[in-house]
């Protein structure tokens, strides 16, 4: 099943970063679509929740050097 979730990001401050934050596609198997804003400091992300979780998708934000401030 998909799921979507609106990650509001910490660090995210042009649009390199926002393109930085999407290729999150590429990095983990099950994510369908991500889409980033740095003016909004969102990231939206959906995914396959038979293969993915929150927590995963925020530990690879995490790993990418961002922080993770809500999911909503």
């Amino acid at each position: 099943m998909t799921k979507r979730i609106t990650l509001k990001i910490n660090g995210m401050e042009c649009p390199n970063c926002a393109m930085i934050l999407e290729g999150i596609e590429d990095k983990l198997k099950g994510v369908k679509y991500a889409e980033a804003s740095y003016r909004k400091t969102q990231l939206i992300v959906e995914y396959d929740e038979s293969q993915l979780t929150d927590d995963q998708i925020k530990a690879e934000v995490k790993r990418m050097g961002y922080g993770v401030l809500e999911i909503f």
